[in-house]
Parts: C-alpha cells; structure tokens; sequence
C-alpha cells in the first residue's frame, strides 16, 4: 500500500514539473501574436489615424532567410546578412476589433524591395513578412508583439461594397472571381501557385505563406494543365474609386497617404487585365502594390514563355502589428 502510495506521488510530482516547465516556456516566450478579427472590426472608430507610443524593437526571434528573386535595399534578397537595426517610424492605429487594436507604421518603410519572377512571386510574402518580423515588431509591457506586411483583407474590411460586383462592373475587372477562362498558351507557373487554393491545385490562401518564413526556391514549373478551373483574382482601383467604398475615410488616409508606394502581402494572377485590350491567351502572376494613386497588381511573371518581369518596382513595404487594448492606454 505504501509502495502504491509512493509511486502515485512520485507521478504526481513528475507531472507538475512537466506541467510547470510547460508553463514556465510558455511565460518566458518573448514574441506574442495576436489574431485580429476581421468580422468584429468597427469600421466607424473614432480612434483610426490616432498616433500610439509603442517601442519599436529588434526582434532576435526571427531569422529571415536567403529568398532568391527578391532583392533588398538594391542588393539582394539573403535577408540572414543584413545587419540593420529596429525601424525608426512612428505608428498610429489602423484598426480595431472588439479585443484588439491593428497598428501600422505612419509612413511606408525606407527599406525597398525588388521582386523579380517566379521566385519573387514565390519569396514575396516570405521575404517581406519576415523583414517587418525582424525590424519592426513592438514592445508594449515587456511584451513582444510580432509584425508583418500589410495585405488585402486589412484594406478590404473598409470597403463598403464588398461584393464582386463592384470589382466586376465599377472597376471594370468583369473576369475578377471567375473560373472557365482557357490559357491557350498556358505551360509556365510559379512553382507556389501549385500549392494556392486560386489554382485549384492547392490549400494556400492569397495571403498565406507555406511554411512560416521558410524560402520557396522552386522557381516555375511546367505541366501543361488546362486552366479552365483557375480563378482569376486581379484587380485595381484608383484614389476615386476607393474613397467612394471606403466606410472610413481616416482608415483611407492612414493606407494610400503613406509617402512612397509599397508592396502589399498578396499574390494574384489574371489572364489580362478586364477593359483593356489585351491578349488573354497567358496566364499573369503578381502581386499586389498600394500608392497615393490607387492598389493594383505587378505582374512578375507570365505562362507563355515563363517570362520573369523585374521592371522598376523597387517598393517599400509597410508594417502592421495587432497588440491587445488590455495593453494599450490611449
């Protein structure tokens, strides 16, 4: 009995430990993330574009990696040898949900990147999430909070029409959303598009990354599939467009007023361009830019001849951060 006793206390205490030693991690765990909500936003707060003193810090948690077709601050994209310190960039709030406030940088960063190609279509969000990860996370109650670039789903909460319609007939981009478009010249595709749910191939949304930071160097691949089941997902929108749907015009300002344009953390892919007079017989690969002048998508890369576009789109990036308001004092 004794026996029995003691070896149910001896359990006992293992499993504390390893229960404390769990908990303990889990405290000592310096960066946090918060999930911003994006069906709880108040698009009406009178908060949006208010300035928020956080401390802007050097985050050693994140280890960016080398992202082939990417190119920073004009040189390249081996993000591991950069050796920069903490953003020097005001914020103000860009948003809130019932728990939480999404912060962004006053400004768009002074850092630049280039994307060139299928890898830069593959690297982008990679590459550019870990850079804001990096350099630009915040501190608030000794409490790291991680941040990333901002995407299509933080300026689409805004939108007052948020049907397709509005993109199919206002803007003119009548294919956005829709599959059955046949690429008579299709071959080439950025070997992540593979992976996308907007293939029809893959599980990935438009704004996700597929393992963390990790690089995607896989360049193109080729299989010579029908694209009959693709969803074409570009579109564009000038300064008037978007101000007419916009519900707040603070939550506008704080976006497209931000100085230089700016990469946006979504990829997207069209067989040309609706209301234009193009060849649609090509599949189109980009990602999405944001600018004083409207949002629209640069096309990196193309199906036909697998051709890799590098342009001049050499574009800053703009950091967000959701920290809890139990945080915060306004």
């Amino acid at each position: 009995m004794k026996k029995k006793v003691l070896n149910i206390l001896i359990i006992g205490i293992m499993l504390f430990g390893l229960t404390a030693c769990g908990s303990n991690e889990s405290n000592n765990s310096s960066s946090k993330n918060s999930d911003f909500n994006y069906s709880k936003v108040n698009v009406n707060s009178d908060k949006i574009g208010k300035n928020i003193d956080v401390k802007t810090v050097l985050n050693n948690d994140i280890n960016p990696g080398n992202y082939e077709g990417v190119e920073f601050n004009n040189n390249n994209g081996d993000l591991s040898k950069y050796d920069g310190k903490a953003g020097n960039l005001n914020w103000v709030i860009l948003a809130e949900d019932d728990e939480n406030y999404m912060i962004t940088t006053v400004k768009s960063s002074p850092e630049t990147f280039r994307l060139k190609g299928a890898d830069g279509y593959n690297n982008s969000l990679q590459a550019m999430n870990a850079f804001c990860a990096k350099y630009y996370s915040v501190e608030v109650n000794g409490k790291k909070y991680v941040a990333r670039n901002l995407k299509l789903e933080d300026i689409e909460m805004y939108y007052k029409d948020k049907t397709d319609t509005w993109k199919q007939e206002t803007l003119k981009y009548t294919n956005y959303n829709k599959t059955g478009k046949e690429a008579t010249k299709y071959q080439y595709y950025p070997a992540l598009y593979g992976i996308e749910k907007n293939s029809g191939m893959g599980n990935l949304g438009a704004s996700e990354m597929p393992n963390g930071y990790e690089p995607y160097n896989n360049s193109y691949k080729s299989d010579a599939k029908s694209t009959a089941n693709y969803l074409d997902t570009y579109y564009g929108a000038n300064s008037k467009n978007l101000k007419d749907n916009f519900i707040n015009l603070d939550a506008y300002n704080v976006i497209f007023e931000a100085g230089s344009p700016y990469w946006g953390a979504t990829r997207g892919s069209t067989y040309g361009k609706s209301g234009l007079s193009r060849d649609h017989n090509y599949e189109e690969f980009g990602v999405l830019r944001i600018s004083t002048t409207g949002l629209s998508f640069t096309t990196l890369a193309k199906s036909d001849q697998g051709t890799d576009f590098t342009l001049h789109n050499l574009l800053s990036v703009r950091p967000v951060v959701v920290i809890p308001k139990t945080e915060v004092n306004l």
